[in-house]
């Protein structure tokens, strides 16, 4: 997985930015609402309150005429200089009342007492000034506070984690015998420093280990394959002995089958150890070419007598694969298919970029069919030597080399085996 981290900080500060624009209208909005609706409610109430006290002890108190307020006052009849547009409103308050010669809304109060109806217009120019000064410069003061300290203790936060972060990328994108690592940087210090001087001795003893390990899988390759190499060998001596009794020849094919699987074991073991799949653009393997070789190496166990071997080519079929991969593939599937069958036929086929291999054998029981690429578990009954890992084997090479395998048990008998070719 790659991890880009440019792309991930541009979408942070992106997001960021979408955020704080949204949280500077929101608090704009709810500022503004609560000026117009609570605020100038209550400043209006006071004022009114106020005048009412002062008319009742002095009924030639004066109207309010300021720069913020204006008001009338009625009994039976409006006064002459009441706005037409309010002359009919109950008692309340308006928030937004268009009159005559003013550009924008107002807000309007109406209060009746002692058969008097006062009538308070706040002047809206003076609204948004007071919007302004108590709501938005104080609202932009203290979001840009709020979201200066936040940015400074990300960056904070950040300089103590991207360190953290370099680390894990370096450890991520670098091969596990050649791990880089570089404490002499100034970018580790502190307690990340310590973290990559662990994990840098960590990595040497673990180079350690793998180098001991590569060496001991060399020494084992050759250890195996020279004695192989003897018996098999030995044993083709014996095969040429004229004294020697059709049992015999019996007991010699099957030292030479044993050397051959050996062999073949010991380069998909090799194969699967391996943490990286070896390059195969340059491969190119003739999947039939490999099927009719391996169909003539497992020709001997064939008993012709009761059980026919075809190949059905219908198309040519060249893939990119390890050839030793394949071959142990095809011959694990093919040697199951004949120690399990008995009499009939085994049939293989080559379909577009599928191989399949049918068999008249026994079947598999359905409860094992999920198991069946588990280690030691055996599908087709314990009458046949087997330790149960072939099918493992098998499985763990398909995925490696994209291959995709299915077993299932035909509607007569026997099992049908289909190897599918990824597209690449």
């Amino acid at each position: 997985m790659n991890f880009d981290l440019s792309k991930v900080l541009s979408k942070q500060w992106f997001f960021q930015t979408l955020f704080i624009i949204f949280a500077v209208l929101v608090s704009i909005f709810t500022i503004t609402w609560i000026l117009e609706k609570s605020l100038v409610k209550q400043a209006l109430e006071l004022e009114a309150d106020a005048f009412i006290s002062h008319y009742k002890v002095d009924d030639t108190f004066p109207l309010p005429r300021t720069r913020n307020l204006i008001g009338y006052l009625s009994n039976s009849n409006p006064p002459p200089l009441l706005p037409d547009e309010i002359k009919d409103l109950t008692p309340g308050l308006y928030p937004k009342m268009q009159l005559a010669g003013r550009d924008v809304p107002v807000p309007v109060y109406v209060r009746d007492f002692d058969n008097n109806r006062l009538y308070l217009i706040f002047e809206g120019a003076n609204i948004d000034r007071l919007v302004g000064v108590f709501g938005l410069i104080p609202m932009s003061i203290l979001l840009i506070l709020i979201y200066t300290s936040s940015w400074i203790a990300y960056k904070l936060t950040w300089r103590a984690a991207s360190p953290v972060l370099s680390l894990a990328r370096n450890l991520r994108d670098s091969e596990p015998d050649k791990l880089s690592i570089d404490v002499s940087t100034n970018k580790f210090s502190g307690d990340t420093k310590e973290l990559a001087e662990a994990l840098e001795e960590y990595s040497k003893r673990i180079d350690v280990f793998v180098e001991r390990e590569r060496q001991f899988t060399a020494d084992i390759s050759h250890e195996l394959r020279t004695p192989m190499t003897i018996i098999d060998g030995a044993a083709q001596f014996l095969e040429t002995e004229s004294k020697i009794t059709n049992k015999g020849i019996d007991r010699v094919k099957m030292i030479r089958r044993a050397c051959r699987d050996m062999n073949d074991f010991t380069s998909a073991f090799f194969l699967l150890a391996r943490e990286h799949q070896p390059a195969t653009d340059n491969i190119k393997t003739n999947v039939a070419e490999l099927i009719e070789k391996e169909v003539i190496k497992h020709n001997p166990l064939i008993d012709e007598s009761k059980v026919t071997l075809s190949l059905d080519i219908q198309n040519e079929l060249i893939v990119n694969t390890h050839e030793k991969a394949l071959e142990i593939i095809i011959g694990n599937i093919l040697g199951n298919a004949i120690k399990y069958t008995e009499e009939g036929s085994i049939n293989i086929s080559i379909i577009n970029n599928q191989v399949l291999v049918s068999d008249t054998g026994i079947g598999i029981p359905e409860e094992l069919l999920p198991k069946l690429f588990v280690r030691h578990i055996r599908g087709r009954g314990l009458n046949q030597a087997g330790e149960g890992i072939g099918l493992a084997i098998v499985k763990r090479l398909c995925d490696q080399f994209d291959w995709d395998i299915a077993i299932q048990n035909k509607e007569n008998a026997g099992i049908l085996v289909t190897l599918t070719k990824n597209e690449t």
